[in-house]
This record gives C-alpha cells, sequence and structure tokens, in this order.
C-alpha cells in the first residue's frame, strides 16, 4: 500500500519538526504508546516517521509507516500534554492519508446503527441464553472469529431503555425505594435549546437521551429536536474518511439551521459529535455546547442524598478537544453522600475511536482493558460518563473480566438523582 504526501503536509511538517522537542512528555499521555511500548506508536514517533518522509525524495507512504499511522486514535491528549503547544491536526492528516480499507467501517453508518443496534440486542439475549451471564468472557476466549464478534458485540453502547429499568438498576446500589416523580411543571424561562440528537445516542442510548431532556425540561429549558437529523460525521472522521465526514456535517447543519435561529444553542450529548461540530462553520450567534456544559449551567432543585462511590472517565473529544473538565464533576459533587473518585490516567483514551475497534479490534480491547482496571482500581460502586463510544468500550472491558460494575450515563445518574423516594 502507497499514499500520496503532498506538498502543503511537507511544508507544515517543516514547521511543526522545528517546535518538536522531542522530550517525550506525550508519552504517558499516549494510549497507543501505552498498550504497547512502542516509540512509532507514539505522537513523537509517528510524527518522526512524517519528518523521515517528508525529507525523502518521493510522495508515498509506505504500508509499514501507513499502518503506525493508521493506529493513531486522534484523541488529541498529546496536544494537552505537548509544553511546545504542538497540535494533532497533522496526526490527524496522516490518520486520514493511512486509513485502513476494511470493508467493517461501512457497516457504521447513520442509516445501519438502529438496524444494529436491534441485532445487537437480540443477538445478546441469544448469547446470554447460550452461556449465561458470563457469555463475553466465556465466548470471548473462542476462536478468533467468534471472539471478534463478541468483541463487538460487547462494546456497543447500551443503557436502559426505560425509566423503571434505571431505577431496578441503581435502587440495588443506593438503598433506596424509588419511584419516577411528577415534577411540577417549570416554565420555559431560560429560553430554548436546540438538541443534536446524533446517530449514536438516537440509536443505541434513546431512554437517557429522553432523560436528558427531562432534566433540561426541569431546569427550565424548552428543548427543540428537529427532525431529520444525519450524523456529525464523526464515525467516517475516526476512520480517516475526511470528504463523506464533511458531507454529513453540513447535512447536519442544514436540518438544524432552522431551529437555531430560535435558540441560537445546539446541545450536544457525545463528545465527538460536539467537537466535530464546534470545528463547523455555524449561523451567527450559535454556539455548540456540550451536554455536560448544559447541565453544569443549570439550577436543579435539591438532589436527594446517594450514598455512592462515583468515578468519572472522561471522553477525550470532551477532555482535550473542548476543555471539558471541572463540570461533570461540579454536577456529580451536587449530589449529597455521594463520593468522588479520581482514576488514574484520567486523561487517558479508553480505545474506543468511534469505529476504530472495527479496525484495530486487539489493540482497542488492550487499551479498553487498561482503562477498566484505572477505573475500578478506585473501588468506586459505580462508574459514570458522558460519550456512547466510551461506555460501550468500558462495558465490554468490564463484561470481559465479569466485573458485574455498572457504567451508565452521567446525566442518567443525575436524572435518578432528582427523582423522588417511594
Amino acid at each position: 500500500m502507497s499514499l500520496l504526501l503532498d506538498d502543503p503536509i511537507r511544508r507544515r511538517l517543516d514547521t511543526l519538526l522545528l517546535s518538536c522537542i522531542e522530550c517525550g512528555l506525550c508519552l504517558s499521555h499516549c494510549a497507543t504508546y501505552l498498550a504497547t511500548g512502542n516509540e512509532v506508536d507514539s505522537p513523537r514517533g509517528r510524527l518522526l516517521l512524517l519528518g523521515e518522509l517528508a525529507r525523502q525524495d518521493g510522495t508515498t507512504i509506505e504500508s509499514t509507516t501507513a499502518a503506525a499511522l493508521s493506529r493513531c486514535l486522534g484523541c488529541h491528549s498529546c496536544e494537552t500534554a505537548c509544553p511546545s503547544g504542538i497540535p494533532s491536526e497533522l496526526l490527524d492528516k496522516g490518520r486520514e492519508l493511512s486509513a485502513a480499507s476494511s470493508g467493517l467501517n461501512g457497516l457504521l453508518t447513520p442509516q445501519s446503527l438502529p438496524l444494529l443496534a436491534t441485532a445487537g440486542d437480540l443477538a445478546e439475549n441469544a448469547a446470554w441464553s447460550l452461556a449465561g451471564p458470563s457469555w463475553r468472557s466465556r465466548l470471548g476466549n473462542g476462536l478468533p472469529p467468534v471472539a471478534r464478534l463478541v468483541r463487538l458485540l460487547g462494546s456497543r453502547p447500551s443503557s436502559a431503555a426505560t425509566d423503571q429499568e434505571l431505577i431496578g438498576l441503581l435502587d440495588p446500589l443506593t438503598g433506596k425505594q424509588t419511584k419516577v416523580g411528577s415534577h411540577d411543571a417549570t416554565p420555559a424561562n431560560r429560553g430554548s435549546v436546540t438538541l443534536f440528537t446524533g446517530c449514536a445516542n438516537r440509536a443505541f442510548m434513546p431512554g437517557p437521551q429522553r432523560r436528558l431532556i427531562d432534566l433540561l425540561t426541569i431546569a427550565g429549558w424548552k428543548v427543540e429536536v428537529p427532525a431529520g437529523q444525519d450524523c456529525c460525521g464523526a464515525l467516517e472522521s475516526h476512520v480517516g474518511k475526511t470528504e463523506q465526514a464533511n458531507s454529513r456535517l453540513a447535512n447536519s447543519l442544514s436540518v438544524l439551521e432552522g431551529s437555531l435561529s430560535n435558540t441560537g444553542r445546539i446541545v450536544v450529548e457525545a463528545a465527538g459529535c460536539g467537537l466535530a461540530l464546534t470545528e463547523a462553520d455555524l449561523p451567527e450567534n450559535s454556539e455548540i455546547v456540550d451536554a455536560v456544559v448544559m447541565l453544569d449551567e443549570c439550577n436543579f432543585p435539591q438532589l436527594r442524598p446517594l450514598p455512592l462511590r462515583v468515578v468519572y472517565h472522561d471522553p477525550c473529544h470532551a477532555r482535550h478537544g473542548q476543555g471539558v473538565v471541572d463540570e461533570p464533576r461540579n454536577l456529580l459533587d451536587l449530589i449529597p453522600e455521594l463520593i468522588r473518585l479520581e482514576p488514574e490516567e484520567a486523561d487517558v483514551c479508553c480505545g474506543s475511536g468511534g469505529g476504530y475497534a472495527l479496525v484495530h479490534p486487539e489493540l482497542s480491547e488492550v487499551m479498553g482493558r487498561r482503562k477498566a482496571d484505572m477505573l475500578t482500581s478506585t473501588d468506586a460502586d459505580l462508574i459514570v460518563t458522558s460519550n456512547p463510544g466510551c461506555l460501550g468500550q468500558i462495558r465490554d472491558a468490564l463484561m470481559s473480566v465479569d466485573d458485574d460494575r455498572l457504567i451508565i450515563p452521567l446525566s442518567d445518574l443525575l436524572w435518578y438523582a432528582a427523582q423522588p423516594d417511594a
């Protein structure tokens, strides 16, 4: 395989290579380097590989270098860690040039996700019937083709579809008896916002999305949900399909434009969607707001005490891409009696990366297990996050070692804390 390394990239490389002091501070923040211990799987290593190519005659990237570039997650953690302020844009471009041509990538489209969600539920029920509660660990140790399918099944985003299902999961942890509260109708005195539904949240996590709307409504917001929304393009972007990603993004913005004239704010659940939309050309006086940031701005009624030890996992595209760090922690601190825990390597990627696991399943699984180990070593009762891909990745890692700890969306925990005792 050979790929074009064009002149604009060469010129940009010259500038970045002069800025890089090769200090190696990025190494301990890079999930792929931590998983492999190989310098070529680090930001510094990939940048040096590109630099060598820029100094060579010819215009191609050979297969071994292309493979190293394709293993970049695009998590932006190296950008946060770099003392020289080198942006990760060139590594993103290298990942695009070296995009793997796996046919599985085509499975992840906004149109296919609802079908995959339904098929996944049916397949998990069948696996449970066949192998019992430990289906993931038992079947995942079988023949490689079966193990890979089981891994993909386990890593799909999944959360409580109904309110009663969520209550049934959390009441045993908290010792509470919960009923779904009929909150007094709150006037929409804070204005209106537009919800970007996102193809993954819409297909795999409709329950949490509806409960997020409930939370925003309780806080006094009118939530508009325009019909016909497309994908933000993040799924294609993760595997280097920039042209397709840009087309998806343009379609979504055209659908949202009418609602934005009334609201001015787009609330986004998934961090990958939020970053993609943040980097887009928005209509004047419009802004993208991560759902966690939006919730942090709200004045909720008094939340009930929850005696839980909770650890939060930071999605990379929220923490590194948008600077969302304090807000989720502020929200957890609103819940009386809750003990918030901090994991080691909080800024390191879990290895999800949208469709990354389809291209690099073994490496993605190693990174997911490392992340799960960091989270569970806090001895937390519950893990929360705010991105569907991260939730699925960590859920799979927990099931692969028969750890029955729950991982749920942060917004679901807040919704539960806002309900009255029975």
